[in-house]
C-alpha cells in the first residue's frame, strides 16, 4: 500500500459483504460504503472540479458522510481539512482561509456558524450541504447520486492526506500535514499497541476531526476488515446503550468520559460482556477510576496511550499489565518510534530526569501548512520537539510533567503543574483539577490550584492542602486555592490554562 486508497481498494475488494460502518441502527458492508465512496469522488473531480491536492473542508459531527467524504476526498485526489464542529465562526473562518480550502461539505447541525465564517472567503468555490437547506449550497443526496467513477489519483506515501490544526493554546492554529505514509504507519502502530484485531467491532465515538478517530480507529478497523459503530453521542448512557446493542469490542474515549461512564447508574444490569479493551488518552487518569473500571468491566484490557496532532496519534502505549503499576506513565513507544528527553541546550538526558519531550519515526508530520518556520524550529534532524516535559525511567517507560511553557518556578524550584494535579485528583472528592503559576512578590510565582470537586462532595482548601502536603515538597503544595463548577476547555476539549491564571 502507498496511500490510504490503496488501502481501502484492498478492504472493498476482500471484504465486500462485511459490515463496515454502522449509523443511526443501519448497517453499511464494505461494497455499500465503496459506492457511496466513488460516487462522492466522482463528484468532487467531476462537478466541483477538485484537482490533485486541492483542500475539501470536512465540517460534521461523527456520522455515514463524514467517512465517505473523507475517503472520497483521497480518492479524488483532494487533502482533506477536518474542522472542530465546537469551533466559532472567527476560528473556522481563519482555518478555512489559512487551509486555503476550495470546497466546504457541511452538516445541518454546523451549516449556522459555516456560513458566518465563509463570509468574504472566494476561494471557497463549492459547498455541499448534508441536511443544510439553503438554495446556494448543492445537497450531498445529488453528489452521492454520480453515476461516474474516477481511478484514484496516485498519491505517494509522502503526499499530504489531511491538514489537521492544533488547538492553538498557545497562538493562532497550525495546520499538520498528514502524509498518506503517517496514517499507513499509525495503522500499524495501533495494531502492534493495542491489538486490535479483525473481528472488532468499534465504538467510534471520538470526533473524526481529530487523530485518534481518523488515524487510528477508522482506518485500522477498514484495514482489517472490522466494523465501527459511528457515533456523536455525548452521554455515557448513550454510549454504554450503543455498545450493549451493537455488541461492540472496543471504547477509545478520554478519562473524563471514562470517570463519568463508571459513575453511571444501572451500569450492571447492561449486558457488556462483548467488551474487551478500553483505551483512555489526553489527561491523567485517577486511580480510583481505574479500580472502578476493573470493577464493573472484568477481563475487559486498559490501556492508557499517548499521541499529538504532529505524531499522527498512536505513540505510545501502557499495557492492561501496568495500568495500576503505573497509572501516570502513558507507556512505551509503539516499534519503530524513538522517544528521547533533552535539556534546553538539547542533550539528551539520564533516566529520571526532566526535560523535553521529543519523538523521531515514521508518524512524525511533514510539517505545518505554510509555516516553514515554525516546521524548522519543531522538527529538528527528524525529531519532533513535543513542547510537553517528561522523564523515561530506567525501564522505559516514559512520564508526562507537562507542557514546558507552563513550568511554575517557585524560588529558583521547578514545579510541573502535572505532578501537583495527580496528586489532587487522588483526593475523593476532587473531580478535577487545573494547577498554574501565579505572580508572588517574593517567590516570584506560588502554586495555584483550581478545582473542581464531585457533585455532593466537599472538601475545604485546609483538607487538601493536608492531602497535597503528604505527598508533596512543600514549595509544590498549592498556596492560591479556587473552586469551581468546571475548567474552561478549548474546542478540542483541552483546559485553557493560560485563562486561570488572567491571561487573555
Amino acid at each position: 500500500m502507498r496511500n490510504l486508497s490503496d488501502l481501502w481498494f484492498l478492504a472493498a475488494a476482500e471484504f465486500a459483504d462485511r459490515t463496515a460502518v454502522i449509523h443511526s441502527d443501519r448497517e453499511y458492508t464494505y461494497r455499500d460504503l465503496d459506492a457511496l465512496i466513488r460516487a462522492f469522488a466522482a463528484a468532487l473531480r467531476e462537478r466541483f472540479a477538485v484537482e490533485q491536492g486541492d483542500r475539501v473542508a470536512l465540517v460534521m459531527p461523527n456520522c455515514l458522510h463524514s467517512i465517505v467524504c473523507y475517503l472520497g476526498t483521497v480518492r479524488a485526489g483532494g487533502t482533506a481539512l477536518p474542522l472542530n464542529v465546537r469551533l466559532k465562526a472567527e476560528e473556522m473562518h481563519f482555518i478555512l482561509q489559512d487551509g486555503g480550502a476550495k470546497a466546504v461539505v457541511a452538516h445541518a447541525a454546523t451549516w449556522t456558524t459555516v456560513k458566518e465564517a465563509l463570509a468574504g472567503l472566494d476561494a471557497v468555490q463549492h459547498v455541499v450541504g448534508i441536511g443544510v437547506e439553503d438554495e446556494a449550497v448543492a445537497p450531498i443526496e445529488e453528489a452521492l447520486l454520480s453515476p461516474g467513477d474516477v481511478p484514484p489519483l496516485g498519491a505517494g506515501p509522502d503526499d499530504v492526506a489531511a491538514i489537521i490544526y492544533t488547538s492553538g493554546t498557545t497562538g493562532l492554529p497550525k495546520g499538520a500535514l498528514i502524509t498518506h505514509g503517517n496514517v499507513l504507519f499509525n495503522v500499524k502502530a495501533a495494531i502492534r499497541g493495542h491489538g486490535l484485531r479483525p473481528e472488532d467491532r468499534h465504538i467510534l465515538v471520538v470526533p473524526l476531526f481529530h487523530v485518534t478517530g481518523l488515524n487510528t480507529i477508522m482506518p485500522t478497523a477498514f484495514h482489517q476488515g472490522a466494523s465501527v459503530v459511528v457515533t456523536s453521542a455525548i452521554s455515557p448512557r448513550e454510549i454504554l446503550s450503543l455498545i450493549e446493542r451493537h455488541r461492540a469490542t472496543t471504547f477509545f474515549g478520554v478519562p473524563t468520559t471514562m470517570i463519568l461512564l463508571a459513575q453511571t447508574p444501572g451500569l450492571e444490569q447492561l449486558d457488556l460482556s462483548s467488551l474487551r479493551l478500553i483505551a483512555y488518552s489526553g489527561a491523567p487518569m485517577p486511580v480510583r477510576t481505574i479500580d472502578q473500571l476493573r470493577r464493573l468491566f472484568p477481563g475487559v484490557k486498559l490501556h492508557n496511550f499517548f499521541g499529538l496532532t504532529e505524531t499522527t496519534s498512536c505513540t505510545t502505549v501502557l499495557p492492561d499489565s501496568q495500568a495500576l503499576v503505573r497509572p501516570e506513565s502513558i507507556g512505551k513507544p509503539v516499534p519503530e518510534l524513538e522517544l528521547k528527553v533533552v535539556d534546553d541546550a538539547g542533550t539528551a538526558l539520564r533516566p529520571g530526569e526532566v526535560g523535553e519531550l521529543l519523538v523521531k519515526g515514521p508518524s512524525v508530520v511533514k510539517g505545518y501548512h505554510s509555516r516553514p518556520e515554525a516546521t524548522a524550529e519543531a522538527i529538528v534532524d527528524g525529531w519532533l520537539h513535543t513542547g510537553d516535559t517528561a522523564y523515561i525511567d530506567a525501564e522505559g517507560y516514559v512520564f508526562l510533567q507537562g507542557r514546558k511553557k507552563e513550568l511554575i518556578i517557585v524560588a529558583g524550584e521547578n514545579v510541573h503543574p502535572v505532578e501537583v494535579e495527580n496528586v489532587l485528583t487522588r483526593h475523593p472528592a476532587v473531580a478535577e483539577a487545573a494547577v498554574v503559576g501565579e505572580s508572588h512578590g517574593i517567590f516570584g510565582e506560588v502554586v495555584k490550584a483550581v478545582v473542581v470537586l464531585h457533585p455532593d462532595a466537599t472538601a475545604s482548601e485546609r483538607d487538601l492542602k493536608r492531602h497535597c502536603a503528604q505527598s508533596l515538597a512543600s514549595f509544590k503544595v498549592p498556596q492560591v486555592w479556587e473552586f469551581r463548577d468546571s475548567l474552561p476547555r478549548n474546542p478540542s476539549g483541552k483546559v485553557v490554562k493560560r485563562s486561570l491564571c488572567g491571561e487573555e
